[in-house]
């Protein structure tokens, strides 16, 4: 895929950023962050610098936030999330999925550095909005109520 996307796409092009940031997203999931972070880099390296969907950029930054907290690099991580979140909060509806999912993001980062307070206020506001707007039964909303308790035992 990544070699007909840079046959068919000029060198800065804003899809392959997206390719790129996809590609980066799957080696965080497999634990390869370093090769994680060459691809967000990359992705990112096109963004900033061509007009692009604002909304993809701040993808990006989430994914590099979210492997940053992986690696427990929690302060850069706290960079990239609030980056992320800043444009989405400006692009999309107060009560979108896609928001939860940040909000949920910074939660685990606040519970992993033991700032309950911020944690709970995040995790709070991804579980208003998934309740809102998912089915009691999505895998998120579960996920999101099961932070919930863990920062609430924590308190």
């Amino acid at each position: 895929c990544l070699a007909i996307v840079q046959k068919t796409l000029p060198e800065r092009h804003p899809n392959q950023a997206i390719t790129y940031s996809n590609i980066g997203d799957v080696h965080r999931l497999m634990g390869n962050y370093e090769k994680a972070l060459a691809f967000h880099q990359k992705a990112l390296n096109i963004q900033e610098n061509v007009q692009c969907n604002p909304l993809e950029c701040a993808t990006t930054y989430i994914n590099l936030g979210e492997t940053y907290r992986e690696m427990k690099d929690y302060s850069t991580a706290l960079i990239y999330f609030e980056k992320g979140l800043e444009i989405c909060e400006k692009k999309l509806p107060k009560n979108h999925p896609d928001l939860a999912v940040v909000y949920h993001n910074m939660a685990k980062l606040y519970l992993s550095t033991r700032q309950y307070n911020m944690a709970m206020k995040n995790v709070q506001q991804a579980v208003e909005i998934a309740q809102e707007k998912l089915p009691s039964t999505h895998p998120h909303l579960l996920e999101y109520k099961e932070t919930f308790e863990k920062i609430r035992m924590k308190m």
